[in-house]
């Protein structure tokens, strides 16, 4: 009998409402996506203004070639429209691989708490050896379900077309229902195996921090019997998170688009069909402290939000990280010398 041949018991609830019942507190969730907010929101402000500017000056390029144009197209007229979007690609990609790092400091420091009971602090943010291997995890498994989604899409696709064939060149309307019914099981089927080695390889992650080696299979011998029982922890995550913060995030964009004072700035602008529209006090509008404050300030709260709900799913992969010999170590609710 293999190590793994008997699952380990699993604690529904213990296993949803991890993240909040982190080795380092019920506040070290909230101390990390505080800190990931910080860094993205600075990065976002610091590098994503000339981005911003950018998208401005290619919105005042398009508005001058709409008026300036005699009904003739023009490539080189295009290109110009689009010269400060091209300028800006360097910072779109500088900012991505920011994000990509913080995202994987942040996932670690999760999985150290969990795994390890390690809390540095104020500020729980590293980037290392685990967060490398975090990282390469994370990029060498989305590849693997990537190509398998593609494929199995593809074989789907590739039988339907030969029923479908088949059915039009016998002109059999019994071949084609049965066709589509094959064709939609297929869909199906395709799909629930592509959640299943999915969630199985999910927590590969975490056990790269548990045994600090890089292995992107390494969860997939201990998930054995426990996949179905994490799918339901996930979705109820993933379901209820997504839909309470993408409520709560529209409301508070909604209240600040409205309090920022910008509708009665653009309702203010003379769109003539013939003469171009004076759009200065719109720029100068979006460049005030008055928009630009509440701006920020709806950015960080976003992402701290977001990363609440990473935090649990995250969680969720280092609970079941934490199994051996078909036990479950019990949550620790507080360590000693908890700075926060």
């Amino acid at each position: 009998m293999s190590e793994y041949s008997r699952p380990p018991s699993f604690d529904f609830g213990a296993a949803t409402l991890q993240g909040f019942n982190l080795p380092g507190g019920k506040r070290y969730l909230f101390r990390v996506a505080l800190w990931t907010a910080a860094l993205l929101t600075l990065a976002y402000v610091i590098l994503g203004t000339p981005i911003v500017k950018a998208y401005v000056d290619v919105f005042k390029n398009a508005i001058e070639m709409e008026h300036s144009l005699d009904g003739t197209t023009d490539p080189d007229a295009f290109l110009a429209v689009m010269a400060p979007m091209f300028r800006a690609m360097g910072m779109v990609m500088l900012i991505g691989l920011l994000q990509v790092a913080i995202f994987a400091a942040a996932e670690t420091a999760i999985y150290r708490n969990i795994l390890h009971g390690e809390d540095r602090g104020v500020f729980p943010l590293t980037f290392g050896t685990d967060e490398f291997r975090v990282l390469g995890t994370r990029l060498v498994v989305g590849l693997m379900l990537g190509g398998a989604y593609v494929g199995a899409y593809l074989i789907a696709f590739i039988i339907g077309a030969i029923l479908v064939g088949l059915a039009g060149a016998t002109g059999s309307s019994v071949l084609a229902a049965i066709s589509g019914i094959l064709i939609f099981g297929l869909i199906i089927v395709a799909i629930a195996a592509f959640v299943w080695v999915a969630i199985r390889l999910a927590p590969s992650a975490a056990f790269s921090v548990k045994y600090r080696t890089f292995n992107p299979f390494a969860s997939w011998a201990p998930m054995k019997g426990l996949v179905w029982p994490a799918i339901g922890s996930f979705l109820i995550l993933y379901l209820v998170g997504y839909f309470i913060l993408n409520f709560v995030i529209t409301i508070i964009f909604i209240v600040l688009f409205f309090a920022s004072g910008i509708m009665g700035v653009i309702m203010e602008i003379d769109a003539s069909a013939n003469e171009l529209p004076d759009m200065s006090p719109l720029w100068e509008h979006l460049s005030s402290p008055g928009f630009m404050i509440p701006l920020i300030l709806g950015i960080f709260v976003s992402i701290f939000l977001w990363m609440i709900w990473y935090g649990t799913l995250w969680s969720l992969w280092g609970y079941l990280a934490k199994q051996e010999q078909g036990a479950l170590q019990p949550p620790v609710t507080q360590v000693e010398g908890e700075i926060w």
